[in-house]
């Protein structure tokens, strides 16, 4: 947000349900309480329209929450009469194996906001939502220079049909696991690695230094994750950088800059995927043997 001051001031914001970073023994529960305390400590429920949040969180790290939390939320609003809305703009169509990632945690979100994979690389966004609420705008009262492109909105309808016609969503869920076999292995030959996360292709690794692992604790594993270490941002344009070098281009994200994220084309070929793998590898490889000797040095 630096430079880009400044904001409205009637916006309010809440921890995300980071389950790798949160506090140690963290629930679903302890999570959507952060809302519940907002209402007592910052704003009152009835000055609230909405509440805005993204399934699986995009730019902070491709975070995805414990399955419980978005109902739990979505509760809460319900109790005090808010709109949830849920921001689909990374997650939506086919992306996480499903249409949205909002199925995953079984909830009906009153509106949902879309983009990017909608139009498959043509520029397009849209909302919807239940119908009282998209509804109740006059007809025309909302438009925009360029709403309803008739070429964004063909390039969309193209898509939609790629992704049913070509099975796009298991293929999404294929990538994913793939993924994640990788992932680990590299988990548990480097500390450097913290962090494996992801719903179907919307993937990611969380790159730390003087981690629990390597101060002589548990790796991570599904019963009691290690505590994270220091966020590796050095690192991790080393990475990104070696990368480029070698012919594949990543993005990184994350508060601290620290997380590779791997949201790749659905129509990748399995040979494609594993070579962008291997180089993801090669790069960690040289990066972590020398961040290993200076631990053992040290």
């Amino acid at each position: 947000k630096a430079g880009f001051e400044p904001f409205a001031s009637d916006i309010y914001r809440i921890p995300y349900a980071y389950p790798y970073r949160g506090e140690k023994g963290a629930t679903a529960e302890t999570f959507a309480h952060y809302l519940e305390d907002a209402f007592k400590r910052s704003v009152a429920p009835e000055s609230v329209a909405a509440v805005i949040a993204e399934p699986v969180l995009g730019e902070g790290g491709f975070v995805v929450p414990p399955r419980d939390y978005f109902k739990l939320l979505q509760n809460i609003c319900r109790k005090h009469g808010i709109l949830f809305i849920a921001d689909e703009v990374q997650s939506g169509f086919a992306r996480t194996g499903k249409w949205f990632a909002s199925e995953h945690f079984g909830i009906e979100p009153d509106l949902i906001t879309m983009a990017k994979s909608l139009g498959g690389g043509m520029p397009i966004a849209a909302v919807t939502g239940r119908a009282e609420i998209m509804d109740a705008p006059g007809v025309g009262s909302l438009g925009g220079t360029y709403c309803g492109h008739p070429l964004s909105c063909a390039a969309a309808l193209a898509a939609i049909e790629t992704i049913e016609k070509e099975g796009l969503l298991a293929r999404s869920t294929a990538l994913g696991e793939r993924f994640e076999k990788r992932a680990r292995s590299w988990q548990n030959k480097w500390d450097l690695v913290g962090d494996v996360r992801g719903l179907g292709g919307m993937c990611a690794i969380e790159l730390v230094r003087n981690s629990a692992a390597a101060a002589g604790g548990a790796k991570n594993d599904a019963r009691e994750p290690a505590r994270p270490g220091e966020p590796a941002d050095t690192e991790t344009r080393q990475i990104a950088r070696y990368c480029y070098e070698h012919g594949l281009i990543t993005i990184t994200a994350g508060t601290f800059n620290n997380v590779m994220r791997i949201l790749v084309p659905l129509v990748v070929t399995d040979e494609q995927f594993d070579e962008g793998l291997d180089v993801i590898e090669a790069a960690l490889a040289s990066v972590a043997q020398p961040q290993r000797a200076a631990l053992s040095r040290a």
